[in-house]
């Protein structure tokens, strides 16, 4: 096979040597260049999604934890349920903090509005350095016995909110745990009004839906004496948080769940891999033209070379080889052509990264004036394992046809 080699990799280097163009050289030439800019277009394309992805996921950073224990049944879980003091000695976590989240009813003025609560300690805004992300007001929830709400920006709009005015107060109404009153249906829900203290924006999911709210006032509006509905875990910057969720998990067991943020927004994240593998499936396809150019190529070089073939195998070459000549020949053109266009496009996403020539137009986003790209090691692998898949496959026909070539000639005979 390494005589095979040999001659595939002369054909190869000969072509592209010497300064005669034939229709054979040519089409090689258009197939290489296929393989190279179907692989520079895929490394970009799969880099951009690379990109948005991590960016969605840093506009939810310091609202969606790192890991939330949640439980694997119902909704609600006592705090002795979970060892949080053995949780919080794993090697790694920054800060841990039991939440509640709950539909409510939100009326201020003559406005109302269905959302939801996010129920905090005092900590959590600093922890989870949610704080930064107050546009208005202060980043409080309670002082001593008084109670503020935190609105998100968009919830905010729809009601009119104005942090700044103290008579107008926001009414919060929660669900009651325990037995409702048939006779009395509104004491199924417990209402509260406090000041709103400030405006935090996020994303427009969250800004649109979510109130922040002191931990112990929703716990004593809702009759919930020890209950929450997540634990929240941060890491510090840079721990492996697949490790960490492992550790969590085994002392946990199977009474509770363990989210990451991917887990967290499956169904966004999900929407991202799909087109993101619809993409990729589309410039495969694209490619396969280059492949079927690499086809007609090597065919019309086994015609080409037929005079080569009755030599060789007048010399003994056995069939095999032949074949394997030509399938070589296939993968050089794959390798070479994506392996430039690996290089090429990496060059071209790095380029973006450092200097971000290619903006996006103004209206589209404030918080973002480039396209984001990340470019990861294993899309770059598979990139590269197509290509070859790819040479491979559009190797085998010609590479047939030379091995059948080499029966029609006659093979010189010993004496």
């Amino acid at each position: 096979m390494r005589l095979s080699f040999s001659i595939a990799w002369r054909y190869f280097i000969s072509r592209k040597r010497s300064g005669q163009m034939n229709a054979v050289s040519l089409i090689s030439w258009i197939a290489l260049l296929g393989y190279l800019v179907g692989a520079a277009a895929l490394v970009i394309v799969l880099s951009v999604f690379n990109g948005f992805g991590e960016l969605f996921g840093s506009l939810y950073a310091n609202f969606d934890a790192d890991l939330k224990v949640v439980p694997a049944s119902g909704k609600y879980f006592q705090a002795e349920t979970i060892p949080f003091q053995t949780v919080q000695q794993i090697e790694g976590i920054h800060s841990a903090h039991f939440v509640i989240e709950e539909n409510a009813l939100f009326r201020y003025g003559s406005k109302q509005s269905i959302g939801a609560i996010r129920a905090i300690d005092n900590h959590y805004l600093k922890d989870a350095s949610l704080d930064t992300n107050i546009v208005r007001g202060d980043a409080l929830v309670q002082i001593g016995d008084s109670n503020f709400a935190i609105a998100g920006i968009g919830l905010s709009y729809q009601l009119g909110i104005d942090p700044a005015d103290p008579f107008q107060l926001l009414g919060v109404f929660l669900p009651r745990k325990g037995t409702v009153n048939l006779y009395n249906p509104s004491s199924a829900f417990a209402e509260s009004y406090l000041q709103v203290a400030g405006i935090f924006s996020v994303q427009d999911e969250v800004d649109a839906k979510y109130v922040l709210l002191p931990l112990k006032m929703v716990q004593e509006q809702m009759g919930l004496t020890d209950g929450f509905t997540a634990y929240e875990v941060r890491v510090h910057p840079g721990q492996d948080i697949a490790a960490i969720k492992l550790q969590i998990e085994s002392l946990l067991g199977s009474s509770f769940e363990v989210k990451d943020r991917y887990e967290q927004r499956a169904s966004f994240y999900q929407i991202m891999q799909s087109e993101k593998t619809i993409s990729y499936f589309i410039l495969v396809f694209i490619l396969f033209i280059a492949a079927f150019n690499t086809i007609g190529t090597l065919y019309m070089m086994v015609l080409e070379k037929n005079k080569d073939l009755r030599v060789l195998n007048a010399l003994g070459m056995r069939k095999i080889e032949a074949f394997s000549v030509f399938f070589y020949e296939s993968i050089l053109l794959a390798f070479v052509g994506g392996f430039t266009g690996i290089v090429i496009g990496a060059l071209v996403v790095l380029a973006q990264q450092e200097f971000e020539w290619i903006t996006l137009h103004e209206s589209a986003n404030f918080m973002l004036h480039a396209y984001p790209v990340k470019l990861l090691f294993s899309d770059m692998l598979k990139v590269f394992f197509t290509l070859l898949v790819l040479g491979a496959v559009a190797g085998v026909y010609p590479a047939f046809s030379a091995y059948r070539q080499m029966n029609k000639t006659p093979r010189l005979t010993e004496h």
